[in-house]
């Protein structure tokens, strides 16, 4: 397993943890064990005032979004399983505990 398949693997669960790479003002990529997508935040003089739309998107166009290399999105997704976990997520825990030498490996790998 390597590539966005990894990634997925060992991303936290869609919620407070999950990965999120900012392109622009109001859009951002979000990754978690769900998949890939584009979030944008739209504001509005009206009631709800904020509106948020999130669609799938390929990670290939993700990657090119995001303008990072995927050796640190993975070091980034390794960091928000260890947040999540670390927050209460059982999911995210039972993950680092099933992977934890894979995790060890790549978080060598990472700066910090």
């Amino acid at each position: 397993m390597d590539g966005w398949d990894l990634v997925l693997c060992l991303s936290p669960p869609p919620g407070e943890y999950e990965v999120s790479i900012q392109i622009s003002g109001n859009k951002s990529i979000i990754i978690n064990n769900n998949g890939v997508s584009l979030r944008s935040i739209v504001t509005d003089e009206t009631l709800p005032f904020i509106n948020t739309f999130t669609r799938p998107i390929e990670p290939s166009r993700a990657l090119k979004l995001a303008g990072k290399p995927l050796e640190e999105i993975l070091c980034m997704t390794i960091d928000a399983l260890k947040k999540a976990s670390n927050h209460g997520s059982r999911t995210s825990r039972r993950r680092l505990e099933e992977c934890r030498d894979l995790v060890d490996k790549i978080s060598s790998r990472c700066n910090g």
